[in-house]
């Protein structure tokens, strides 16, 4: 018996302990769904048996060698959605993203294997008609984890949602206004490839969000063939977007009266628990919850697809090649270091980052029991297989700039402030003596404070007055040196101006020439015979005579 595939342990208890290392394994768990009812009746046997937690054995109908298959996990056909959803460790995954990081859940197989349902559960019976508990899928599981886990955390976390499907190679808004329409995929260095002008609902309540995913179910394309009445013809992604803020209410709000903190403050925080449509540009910087529905690949000889359904099927089949062709690369070391082709579909563009980048990654394989579908369940397996030996080198997103987490807080505040303003003009006038007294009380505050401005006021411009008449000071003494110096500059170019020796007696210095101060006056004229120029002037004393002659005379040589 041939055995494939190595996982490195149970997801749930490998995600429990977090992305330990430089490198993380995509952690791969197996369903098998249980056979329908038109499977029974054509009385088709089931080719695939579990053996234990994480072993399938496939038996070829007609003989031949068994096959084993080893994941993290092996669910049977006899798995609840609850035994789903515990064995999957979804709940790691959303602690992973509170945290910071990028974590992505996404579902893979042949068209009827049951990755929808194992997403979503069943299709709604009608328009408003919940899906019972015990039925519901991983995705409203997860999302009533979440809003739980958020209401015990001690800062305040904001949550936001987008939903698109990739139809016939173009990605539409499946939570936009209007009727969905193509919008393009762009790259960026700092966010890597992201979807141009994609709507991003806040939402603060598990109602808000299932109104949201029941909206995007409803617009997501989907048809009827032979081997399935449900088909996706798209593939859909679901993002929940999870910032943690470290200011979440202004300091001056905590000196409103307790009533008016109470009654308006906390009431328009309830309307911000509703959806709340973000102002388009980047999402914000924090972790990301990302659930992938892949349509089903399918042979279309077996659906009997024609005209428009056999274009959707051939685009889900290339998009699907590309997602393949990508985990086939990332296998090699060597190519991995080179060059991934996640340009060749919106779909590998839009998980290049889950399948090699800085996220954790988590795959649900899904197939069919029936011997009818063993091809396709046999390339499922080796998919799944390859897939779990591709690693990702997680790391949570560096912290937001200041500037976003301004903006952030900007329209929070906004938002508040006009929820306070249509509270205050709905107030009831039983109320108004209450609100005179406020009004008089934020009077005399006011009133005090502005004494004090105008004291500090008068106090800042008496030292301004000060300092001014310093400088004053400082340049009018400033001045007197400068003309001084001008003064003292003038008499030495007159001095040197005049410097002309000629025989017969030696003339005086010109230092102590007239209208010039005697040598005395300024400073000394001349040295002793050891020098030979006049300090002053600096004229050799041998052409001249000293004024004080009798004490220093020059020497000749």
């Amino acid at each position: 018996m041939e055995e494939r595939g190595s996982p490195d342990g149970d997801p749930a208890r490998s995600l429990e302990q977090g992305p330990e290392g430089p490198e993380t394994p995509i952690q791969v768990v197996l369903r098998v769904r249980p056979m329908s009812a038109a499977e029974l009746r054509r009385g088709e046997q089931s080719a695939l048996h579990c053996s234990g937690t994480r072993t399938l054995q496939v038996s070829p109908p007609g003989g031949g060698p068994d096959v084993a298959f080893r994941f993290g996990a092996v669910l049977d056909a006899a798995r609840t959605q609850e035994d789903v959803f515990r064995a999957c460790g979804v709940r790691r995954l959303g602690e992973l993203a509170l945290r910071g990081f990028s974590c992505t859940v996404f579902t893979f197989g042949q068209t009827g294997s049951g990755k929808t349902y194992t997403l979503t559960g069943p299709p709604p019976q009608g328009e408003g008609v919940p899906v019972p508990h015990n039925l519901a899928g991983i995705m409203q599981r997860t999302f009533a984890w979440l809003l739980d886990r958020v209401q015990h955390l001690s800062a305040p976390v904001t949550l936001r949602a987008s939903y698109l499907e990739i139809y016939n190679e173009q990605v539409r808004d499946l939570l936009s206004v209007g009727s969905p329409r193509p919008l393009p995929v762009r790259w960026s260095k700092t966010r890597g490839f992201y979807v141009e002008q994609l709507r991003v609902v806040e939402f603060g309540s598990l109602g808000s969000l299932m109104e949201l995913l029941q909206m995007g179910l409803s617009r997501r394309r989907s048809s009827a063939h032979t081997l399935n009445q449900a088909s996706s013809r798209s593939h859909a992604l679901l993002t929940l977007y999870i910032s943690r803020q470290t200011v979440s209410v202004p300091t001056w709000g905590r000196s409103w009266p307790r009533a008016t903190q109470q009654g308006s403050a906390s009431g328009c925080r309830k309307r911000l628990g509703h959806a709340l449509e973000v102002p388009p540009g980047e999402p914000p910087m924090g972790g990301k919850l990302c659930f992938v529905d892949l349509a089903g690949s399918e042979k279309v000889a077996a659906t009997g697809s024609r005209g428009e359904l056999m274009l959707e099927a051939n685009s889900i089949n290339r998009s699907l090649l590309a997602l393949g062709h990508c985990i086939s690369l990332l296998l090699d070391p060597q190519r991995k270091q080179s060059h991934i082709p996640f340009r060749d579909s919106k779909l590998t563009k839009l998980l290049a980052d889950s399948l090699g980048g800085r996220g954790v990654t988590l795959m649900v394989a899904c197939v069919s029991p029936s011997a009818q579908c063993l091809p396709e369940t046999l390339s499922t397996l080796r998919y799944a297989s390859r897939a779990q030996r591709v690693t990702t080198r997680p790391q949570a997103p560096k912290s937001p700039k200041q500037p976003q987490r301004l903006e952030i807080e900007i329209l929070q505040l906004q938002e508040e402030n006009r929820c306070l303003r249509s509270q205050l003009g709905q107030i009831d006038p039983k109320a108004s003596r209450l609100s005179g007294a406020r009004v008089a009380w934020a009077q005399r505050n006011l009133y005090g404070m502005l004494q004090e401005f105008m004291l500090e006021n008068e106090r800042l411009r008496k030292e301004n007055s000060q300092l001014q008449s310093s400088r004053d000071r400082a340049r009018d003494e400033q001045r007197i040196l400068a003309q001084q110096v001008q003064e003292l500059e003038r008499r030495l170019l007159c001095a040197c101006s005049d410097h002309q020796p000629h025989p017969g007696p030696a003339p005086q210095c010109p230092c102590v020439m007239a209208p010039a101060p005697p040598c005395h006056a300024l400073p000394p004229l001349c040295s002793c015979p050891c020098h030979s120029l006049c300090p002053l002037c600096r004229a050799p004393l041998a052409h001249w005579a000293c004024a004080r002659g009798e004490h220093h005379l020059p020497q000749e040589s």
